[in-house]
């Protein structure tokens, strides 16, 4: 409706609003898998690695060992 009545305005993509939509997904998936994996397995796959996966890879605490943490149950998928 847009480009057909405003043809020459550009298109602007909020910036919180696309960061928040990544976020949802980005949950929705992980709860499901982790119930998934936690019906076949009988373990808490990928329980507590929200933070980890919202998280600059750069910014990751290697005193908490987050990174090994996080890698560890990744290959568990």
């Amino acid at each position: 409706a847009v480009l057909e009545n405003l043809p020459r305005i550009p298109l602007v993509f909020d910036h919180f609003h696309v960061v928040k939509l990544m976020n949802d997904k980005l949950t929705e998936v992980r709860r499901k898998l982790h119930r998934e994996l936690k019906d076949t397995m009988g373990n808490d796959v990928l329980k507590g690695t929200r933070w980890l996966l919202l998280k600059n890879p750069e910014n990751l605490n290697a005193d908490r060992d987050e990174q090994q943490h996080l890698e560890e149950d990744l290959r568990q998928i």
